[in-house]
């Protein structure tokens, strides 16, 4: 539509012209024509500083008018397969086409999203460089704030199926390998404990039998030690006429004995007393500790 300040421009050219071809042929007086020429000219003056603002105001609010046109119109499109497969690497990659400049998003359930922006020819791709299992997926298209999902099934392939196979037979192995070399460190280290034990323990019996004889020993040759400053301090029996005394004989024993702790009577398994004349009767003679 035409706007005012064009009109005006317009109306005043004609009237300027008209006026001008009047005042040749003579049809208008001087005065008149002289009002009609400055009015013509302050028409066609003030129509060119209305036009360039009516343009101004044309072009801005078509962009306006285009972009509220663009919200209200645009429905996001989605065009892509419904499965994909990986490749033997494991890498799969989802494409298709929507909208251009469109918010593209891969949704997992526990890995993590993948999204891209669609290209000025609405195509996009998706990629994920190791799947770990087939699963589902969602597939989202956002722009203008709406949204179009699309389910995908993500499958292995045969290929990447064996490798992840091989991979966990591997873990297996090497799982199975550090558990073995772990038990056998445990039985070598508890083998040689036991043997550290053990041989602590007989040297600690030896050792010990080795204090108990040498106090036993030591008690021995202090009781010997004993016995024999015993004999030397004791006076010495006067067998001249004491055939009546009481001397100690054993039931095996060759000697008969006037001291009851006499050394030769250590090992006997108990003494008799009787007199010195059955003694000598029996064939038996003094003891040698006590002569």
């Amino acid at each position: 539509m035409t706007g005012f300040g064009t009109i005006l421009f317009l109306v005043g050219i004609g009237v300027l012209i008209y006026g001008l071809i009047s005042f040749r042929k003579k049809k208008w007086p001087r005065r008149k024509t002289q009002i009609v020429i400055i009015s013509s000219i302050l028409a066609i003056f003030i129509g060119s500083a209305i036009v360039p603002s009516e343009k101004e105001e044309a072009s801005t609010e078509k962009p306006k008018q285009e972009e509220k046109t663009k919200k209200v119109t645009v429905e996001p499109l989605l065009k892509a397969e419904k499965t994909f497969k990986t490749t033997d690497d494991g890498a799969i990659v989802v494409e298709g086409k929507t909208n251009p400049g469109a918010e593209v998003t891969l949704d997992f359930i526990d890995n993590p999203d993948a999204t891209a922006t669609a290209d000025e020819d609405g195509k996009f791709s998706l990629r994920v460089n190791e799947l770990d299992r087939a699963q589902d997926a969602v597939l989202s298209i956002t722009i203008d704030g709406k949204t179009k999902e699309q389910t995908l099934s993500l499958e292995m392939s045969p290929g990447y199926t064996k490798k992840l196979a091989d991979k966990a037979e591997a873990e297996r192995v090497a799982a199975e390998k550090a558990e073995a070399e772990r038990v056998e460190r445990e039985r070598v280290a508890a083998e040689e404990k036991r043997i550290a034990d053990e041989k602590a323990a007989d040297e600690k019996r030896a050792a010990d039998a080795k204090a108990a004889a040498e106090k036993a020993a030591a008690e021995k040759k202090a009781a010997e030690a004993k016995r024999a400053e015993a004999k030397r301090s004791a006076p010495k029996p006067d067998t001249s006429n004491k055939q009546g005394e009481m001397v100690y004989i054993t039931a095996t024993g060759k000697k008969y004995h006037y001291d009851q702790n006499c050394r030769g009577l250590n090992n006997s398994n108990g003494e008799t007393a009787v007199t010195i004349a059955e003694a000598k009767s029996r064939n038996l003679s003094l003891c040698k500790f006590e002569q």
